[in-house]
């Protein structure tokens, strides 16, 4: 009951920091480790909490002991975000260039920072809540948002700055 519960969820979290090509494993990972470690969780009410931080912390160690190169963050709910840049022709060329030019800056982020991305934006967790979740002071998510957004900015100066020299021509 409680893996037809969360699974979604979990997939999606594993989905936005591994990619999509390695989610389900992750997922499974998770699963199983929260089965292994349930004994052990204290307070019931947070079980959701709990498993977030078993997917993210397997999650991370999935990209550093393997040493995968992640999809984009945009790969979770890809059909949400192309409607939300869905352009007035009604198809989703938007989508598809916005996604084009992102991949490159999240690929760049360092584990840590793609998490936390992908706890506050894809999930849309509360800055305080993908801390808990990542078991580190808000502080600290808040200073890996800020330094994951800024890596991200400085990807995107390059290939927005073309985009607009393709439009102006």
């Amino acid at each position: 009951m409680l893996v037809q519960q969360h699974a979604t969820d979990t997939y999606r979290l594993a989905a936005a920091i591994v990619g999509t090509a390695d989610a389900a494993d992750v997922t499974q990972e998770t699963f199983v480790s929260a089965w292994q470690q349930l004994p052990k969780l204290r307070d019931t009410e947070a079980f959701a909490t709990w498993l977030r931080r078993i997917c993210t912390n397997r999650s991370r160690n999935w990209l550093r002991t393997r040493q995968r190169r992640p999809q984009a963050v945009l790969d979770v709910g890809a059909a949400d975000a192309a409607a939300s840049i869905r352009d007035p022709r009604g198809d989703f060329h938007g989508a598809v260039e916005a996604r084009t030019l992102l991949e490159p800056a999240f690929d760049a982020l360092s584990p840590d920072q793609r998490a936390v991305l992908a706890l506050h934006y894809s999930l849309g967790l509360s800055i305080a809540e993908a801390a808990d979740a990542l078991g580190v002071r808000v502080g600290t998510a808040k200073s890996r948002l800020s330094a994951g957004l800024a890596a991200m900015r400085r990807e995107l100066e390059g290939p927005i700055r073309d985009v607009e020299t393709e439009v102006i021509s």
